[in-house]
């Protein structure tokens, strides 16, 4: 059985735990995911279906979670880890699955307007600064799962504090997109611009079919294809003409970003809810 399958075979067999039983394992599967990124992925998941079908046999006997696996769950879940093999090539995997989604969701929009340049190296370097983003949001959302010691307790600190490493992440972001311009910058007008946006665009798609869990990409299926329909209007001879040098042509691609932005928030709220 293939690691999506297992994942898609864990899914349907949580729905069977209690809540009690649910939040035990939620926590232990993400923790054991997050920790085990470096690891086989198929050992980890295949330890994970093996766990949940002990727990269930464990629920139908009246047994709660904690007292089946006992308290000390991030040992039993850092013993399970360390026993199986380091496999370096899931992280650069995760590296790339990161780069690719950053550099796809930036690289499009840059270009929909074929009269802006777009800066090849700019983009490439804030991809590899997201994928370590990425890395260090991952590594400490796993530390928070099992805290030896919680450290702020207060609501308010914490959601300043939240904030303000927000800002520290987004700072790099906005000052390599205003300051830093590379020699790897280019035009893509008319049909060149069209076949590229067709080429990232089925790229996209294609990834998306491949997935398993297609719901939580809706909103990335869509900001794709508006992005994709609009740079070819703005390149195509009589459209790209009128969008671009005439005040209702303004009006109209004001028009369908506007529109678009709201399906996009649509879908992000109905796949956020459908997720919890």
């Amino acid at each position: 059985m293939k690691s999506s399958q297992l994942i898609e075979k864990n899914n349907q067999l949580r729905l069977k735990l209690d809540p009690q039983n649910k939040k035990f394992y939620d926590d232990l599967l993400v923790y054991i995911r997050i920790k085990g990124l470096v690891h086989d992925e198929h050992a980890i998941e295949t330890a994970l279906i093996t766990i949940l079908e002990d727990l269930l046999d464990a629920q139908t006997d009246g047994i709660p979670a904690e007292q089946y696996f006992g308290k000390n769950t991030q040992s039993l879940a850092n013993d399970l880890i360390t026993a199986i093999p380091v496999k370096p090539f899931e992280l650069i995997k995760l590296l790339l699955v990161a780069i690719s989604t950053y550099f796809l969701v930036v690289f499009l929009p840059t270009l929909v307007n074929p009269q802006t340049p777009v800066d090849l190296g700019n983009i490439i370097l804030v991809s590899i600064y997201v994928s370590l983003v990425v890395l260090g949001i991952l590594k400490y959302i796993g530390n928070t799962i099992y805290p030896q010691k919680r450290l702020v307790n207060h609501k308010i600190i914490k959601f300043f504090i939240l904030l303000f490493s927000c800002m520290l992440i987004l700072a790099p972001i906005f000052l390599i997109n205003i300051f830093v311009k590379t020699p790897f910058r280019f035009y893509l007008p008319a049909w060149p611009g069209i076949g590229v946006i067709l080429i990232f665009t089925i790229l996209g798609l294609l990834w998306f079919m491949k997935q398993t869990e297609k719901k939580p990409f809706l909103p990335f299926v869509t900001f794709l294809l508006a992005v994709a329909f609009l740079g070819i209007a703005m390149r195509l001879p009589l459209i790209g003409d009128y969008l671009t040098n005439t005040q209702l042509g303004h009006y109209l691609s004001a028009g369908f970003l506007i529109i678009f932005l709201l399906i996009f928030k649509l879908l992000s709220f109905l796949t956020v809810k459908d997720l919890k």
